[in-house]
């Protein structure tokens, strides 16, 4: 048999001898990550959403999406419009802060029409029938340079008339 190679002390190195601590470090540092995991699978982890929600007595807007989000995130913002009277040509205006820095991936179900009002979304969702509620999806995705706070505001309007509006804060981490 070839002698041992230069720098190796078979005791150490074969043996372990003065090593027995090495596998603890080991078993920690995947009980770190499996505690990671628990925390996630319970809810602690994450971009939790916080709800927002304006009342008037022709229709309420509610609004669900993260209060803080990272550079890069996929995110879903949801809109719920429930009317309590007729509303024939409801409207859901979004200033620019909803749309600067952030992708807007998809808005379902599709709006009957979209257009620009001052550099913000203007989306018409037709009419809805007193007791209806109305469901829009907007996903998202922030842009990795967008860092900072910002104000969004949500108007909801039957043609021109205003129904209510909400403001409600996002937090953009890097």
């Amino acid at each position: 048999m070839a002698d041992q190679p230069d720098g190796i002390v078979l005791t150490r190195h074969r043996d372990l001898k003065g090593r027995e601590w090495h596998p603890w470090v080991r078993r920690g540092l995947v009980g770190l990550v499996a505690l990671v995991a628990l925390l996630a699978l319970f809810g602690f982890v994450g971009q939790s959403t916080s709800t927002t929600r304006a009342d008037s007595p022709e229709a309420s807007l509610t609004v669900d999406a993260p209060g803080a989000v990272r550079g890069g995130l996929l995110y879903q913002a949801r809109f719920t419009i429930r009317a309590h009277q007729d509303l024939k040509d409801a409207t859901l205006i979004l200033n620019s802060r909803w749309i600067d820095g952030l992708t807007v991936n998809t808005i379902e179900p599709s709006p009957v029409n979209e257009a620009s009002r001052a550099g913000g979304l203007v989306l018409e969702l037709g009419h809805i029938a007193a007791g209806a509620k109305y469901v829009l999806y907007l996903d998202y995705q922030v842009n990795p340079t967008t860092v900072g706070s910002r104000t969004l505001r949500a108007e909801l309007q039957d043609g021109d008339k205003p129904i209510t509006g909400l403001t409600r804060e996002l937090r953009i981490w890097p």
